[in-house]
């Protein structure tokens, strides 16, 4: 693995880490003169000591810094879409939807089922937003709250509107982790981990908010 100094700038290695070793020699000593008479060896050991607890601060910050990006991204895309859908599906009025035809169809908030694929990794993210691509239509949902419609993925089956959603905002992860999405092996590997960052901020937000959107209504699938 490519170290970055992003994660361990140098200025910690100097004024931590090099004072640390010394001070460990010292102790090291200290205990055991008899099995380090001499202080170099003492200090050499108290260097290689500080190393390592410096890889372990390294890895913990890039794992917080990945960590972060995850739930900053997860919350975003929740109240983006999640939050005000859930919200939408909690009224009696009807909602309108316009269709790629040009027309309009009325559903009841019980006439509608959402199925939002949430992707273990980035191969299934690819795989699962082309399959919503090719068997779906953009329709646009027209809230009487809003100037503005917004645009859904859906398709009408038995009489029902079918939503179907995934986290597009998952492909932008490779845009700040390029270390992590060099190869197409290293990639997906990577990506599961992060992800998996972004399922459990989804659902402590699912939780927060769950007086506030439709839970019943908003089915999450791993994919």
């Amino acid at each position: 693995m490519k170290l970055s100094f992003k994660f361990f700038p140098i200025k910690d290695l100097f004024y931590s880490v090099v004072p640390t070793a010394g001070t460990y020699g010292s102790y090291i000593q200290g205990i055991a003169p008899e099995f380090f008479p001499n202080i170099w060896i003492a200090i050499i050991i108290g260097i290689i000591l500080s190393i390592i607890l410096a890889m372990v601060f390294y890895y913990e910050n890039v794992k917080a810094y990945k960590k972060s990006l995850a739930e900053i991204l997860a919350t975003g895309y929740f109240m983006n879409f999640t939050g005000r859908l859930g919200k939408l599906l909690k009224t009696k009025t009807p909602i309108h939807f316009s269709f790629p035809d040009g027309s309009i169809k009325t559903f009841t908030s019980d006439a509608i089922r959402v199925e939002i694929g949430m992707p273990v990794s980035l191969a299934s993210l690819n795989a699962y937003s082309e399959k919503v691509e090719m068997t779906s239509d953009i329709v646009y949902v027209r809230e009487q709250t809003s100037s503005e419609p917004f645009w859904i993925r859906a398709n009408v089956e038995d009489n029902k509107l079918v939503i179907y959603e995934f986290p597009r905002t998952l492909f932008s992860i490779s845009r700040y982790m390029k270390e992590d999405f060099t190869d197409v092996a290293k990639a997906e590997k990577n990506s599961k981990r992060i992800y998996s960052f972004f399922h459990e901020k989804i659902d402590q937000l699912r939780i927060e908010y769950s007086s506030e959107i439709s839970n019943s209504k908003l089915n999450f699938l791993k994919v």
